[in-house]
């Protein structure tokens, strides 16, 4: 049983945000992100759009335009992300599939999940780009000791 996915859109959302944030200072366009990232062209051009619109990345027009982070990657919340990519509320759904969650018949995964969900929640609400970054780097830097 798949606990939580995100969605493709978020997975891509979070692989172009982590990169910008890597590279925090430089412009980069659509077809630049896309060779970097190996993400479909016109996946990452409406991924891009979405970011936009959001307020989460700023698009630079001109000869040597692209996108670039709108605010500093420690102001930028994993939540916020995950809220504008596909809604914070798919942490909201019954991990055994129904539409919403019975509450006069409980499953007996509720309360676990119920749990785990808030973990996740405190976890996306709390953790920055610059922080998941951080987090990314001290996990490579142990596996190449």
């Amino acid at each position: 049983v798949a606990i939580m996915n995100f969605t493709k859109t978020t997975s891509y959302s979070l692989h172009v945000l982590a990169y910008m944030a890597r590279h925090e200072n430089k412009i980069m366009s659509a077809s630049y992100l896309h060779r970097q990232l190996d993400i479909p062209y016109s996946y990452l051009r409406s991924v891009l759009l979405d970011l936009s619109r959001k307020g989460l990345i700023m698009g630079v027009k001109g000869r040597n335009g692209g996108f670039c982070l709108w605010r500093e990657k420690k102001d930028i919340y994993l939540s916020e992300i995950v809220n504008a990519t596909e809604g914070i509320d798919v942490l909201n759904k019954c991990i055994m599939g129904y539409e919403k969650c019975p509450f006069d018949n409980v499953c007996i995964f509720h309360s676990a999940w119920t749990r785990m969900r808030d973990e996740i929640l405190d976890i996306l609400e709390n953790t920055t780009l610059a922080d998941h970054l951080n987090s990314t780097d001290i996990s490579k830097s142990n596996i190449n000791q």
